[in-house]
């Protein structure tokens, strides 16, 4: 994995580490617009293969992502984190 790349995902996307996980909350202004959101991570999710825990309360939507089967922080977290937050930002942008 490369080092760069989580501190980039943790400093400028504001992904935090947390024991073997990055973890972000994302909040919406409204439930329908986090349900969306949560529908359209779950899609990516599985596109790649590679399933996030996700935990829906009202507005905000929190993500930990991990390698289940590494135990640790691999690429394949920072991959999906990457278009989880393109999601994200094209979800707001409109």
């Amino acid at each position: 994995m490369n080092h760069n790349s989580l501190q980039e995902l943790t400093n400028k996307y504001n992904w935090e580490i947390i024991n073997n996980e990055i973890s972000k909350t994302f909040v919406f202004n409204d439930f329908n617009s986090a349900v969306d959101f949560f529908n359209l991570v779950a899609k990516e999710a599985e596109a790649c293969n590679h399933h996030p825990d996700i935990l829906n309360s009202f507005r905000k939507i929190k993500i930990n992502l991990t390698t289940h089967d590494e135990k640790k922080i691999t690429e394949k977290d920072l991959i999906l984190a990457s278009k989880i937050d393109a999601l994200f930002n094209n979800l707001t942008s409109k």
